[in-house]
């Protein structure tokens, strides 16, 4: 196989550089909107905005096993250490986290988002009831996509974003999806979800 010429490999790492630099923004907007760490109003991430990500995901029993860590500084290393953690968090619904930092953004649209009654939803909040396993799935996936949301648009922003029609999603709102028992894992809500997280960051590159 013939070596790659200089532009290809300077390509490839500019490639690299830019989707490490999505999927570290993914982390730290996430730990910034379960308030695993302040928000911070600047565009973009750095290293040491990232480590703090780490350190306070860990907290919440979240991927610890990076929050110690000597980061590498290679682009491939930084992208695949963040992308293991977007996998930890994705496999990690934390209602005790979620429930107020979600009410704030969307507030009463969220009962019907999550597919709950507001009064459920008060008591589940409150921690009066435990949150059930699958109103807890769907809370999380709503998490993951107002945090890839949060880079692009305040929380009036947001909560329009649900409503409006997107011709990604065939001409249907996000809500109209995001309704009654849905399930966080099909083809429609992983529609919904993609959508949702190129939007962070989508300048860079």
């Amino acid at each position: 196989m013939p070596a790659p010429r200089s532009g290809e490999r300077s390509q490839s790492f500019v490639d690299n550089e830019a989707h490490a630099a999505h999927q570290m923004m993914r982390v730290v907007a996430f730990a910034e909107t379960i308030r695993a760490i302040p928000r911070l109003n600047d565009a973009g991430t750095d290293l040491e905005t990232f480590e703090q990500a780490l350190r306070g995901l860990a907290r919440f029993g979240v991927a610890q096993q990076f929050s110690r860590v000597q980061l590498a500084r290679s682009a491939l290393e930084l992208d695949q250490i963040a992308t293991a953690v977007l996998d930890a968090v994705g496999d990690s619904p934390m209602p005790a986290a979620e429930w107020g930092p979600l009410g704030e953004v969307l507030g009463d649209d969220l009962a019907a988002l999550v597919g709950v009654s507001g009064s459920s939803l008060a008591r589940y909040r409150s921690g009066e009831r435990t949150t059930p396993d699958e109103v807890a799935a769907r809370l999380h996936a709503l998490t993951l996509i107002v945090s890839d949301l949060s880079g692009s648009y305040n929380d009036f922003g947001m909560r329009r974003w649900f409503k409006r029609s997107r011709s990604a999603l065939r001409g249907r709102a996000p809500a109209e999806i995001l309704r009654g028992d849905w399930d966080p894992q099909s083809e429609d809500v992983m529609s919904v979800r993609e959508l949702a997280s190129k939007l962070l960051g989508a300048s860079i590159g």
